[in-house]
């Protein structure tokens, strides 16, 4: 199955994703074919063409569902397989709004970025765990710059999680885990993209750094426990993070479906 030209996309001509068929009959030079059902044992029949010979898949024998689409992405730590290639995959088979769809291909690669540097600062934080003096401190900044990154990518794909629900897919609910924690995730967020603002925070004429100021600064936490700190504000990288972003992609692909099944209705409607 080979993408086809779409508003406002540039693609070339790609696989986007392979098939297993079956025969199911022959009509003269017609050989009648069709995927494998749900569950249905594969014993390894082939589907032979000689010179001349047409292949023909009658209705409903290639159905694509979103599930199998996500099966071809491989899980990364803590579980998370990446989605924006499901999102991708799906927009080129089905008829979307050119909208909707950036919209939506943004919120899915914003959500992996996260998943990516997120693992980054996991593995960062395990090797700071087991290291120590100058390679140890080293480690901790490099774990700490990428549990910054990780927050600002959350950040906006929690944003943008409230708007496919708002705009897009109301009978969609917000996950529970990131509802209670986008007051956290937005607090540090603010605090790491305008650190140099709360460096600068002197309090009055003592020539003294606020105290909440300073929290952003100081993470004994997190080589520790996993945990970023900021004012009153905390964030668990190991549980709440990880928990969101699943939760997210989890979203995501209801959406798909959500949106699959809207598009079902409307044809129907039109039908009658």
């Amino acid at each position: 199955m080979k993408t086809q030209k779409r508003e406002g996309i540039q693609t070339r001509g790609e696989l986007l994703m392979s098939a297993r068929i079956i025969p199911i009959g022959r009509e003269g030079k017609r050989v009648f074919a069709r995927m494998l059902r749900p569950g249905e044992q594969d014993n390894g029949r082939k589907v032979h063409l000689r010179p001349g010979d047409q292949l023909v898949i009658p209705p409903g024998g290639l159905e694509i569902n979103s599930a199998e689409i996500d099966a071809l992405n491989k899980e990364g730590m803590g579980g998370y397989a990446p989605v924006a290639n499901t999102v991708w995959t799906w927009y080129r088979i089905v008829d979307e709004q050119v909208g909707f769809f950036l919209f939506f291909f943004a919120l899915a690669r914003r959500m992996d970025a996260a998943h990516a540097v997120w693992t980054l600062a996991m593995k960062e934080r395990e090797k700071a765990q087991v290291e120590g003096g100058i390679s140890g401190r080293a480690r901790f900044f490099n774990e700490l710059a990428t549990a910054e990154m990780t927050v600002i990518a959350l950040h906006r794909g929690i944003t943008m999680v409230y708007k496919l629900v708002e705009k897009f897919c109301p009978d969609l609910e917000v996950p529970e885990t990131v509802r209670r924690i986008r007051k956290a995730v937005q607090e540090i967020r603010h605090a790491f993209e305008h650190i140099d603002d709360r460096a600068e925070a002197i309090e009055g004429m003592s020539g003294k750094l606020h105290s909440d100021a300073l929290t952003i600064f100081n993470q004994p936490d997190f080589i520790e426990s996993s945990i970023l700190r900021y004012k009153e504000h905390s964030l668990d990288f190991n549980e709440d993070v990880l928990a969101a972003l699943l939760e997210c992609r989890d979203l995501v692909m209801k959406a798909i479906d959500s949106r699959a099944e809207a598009q079902s209705r409307d044809l129907g409607s039109k039908e009658n």
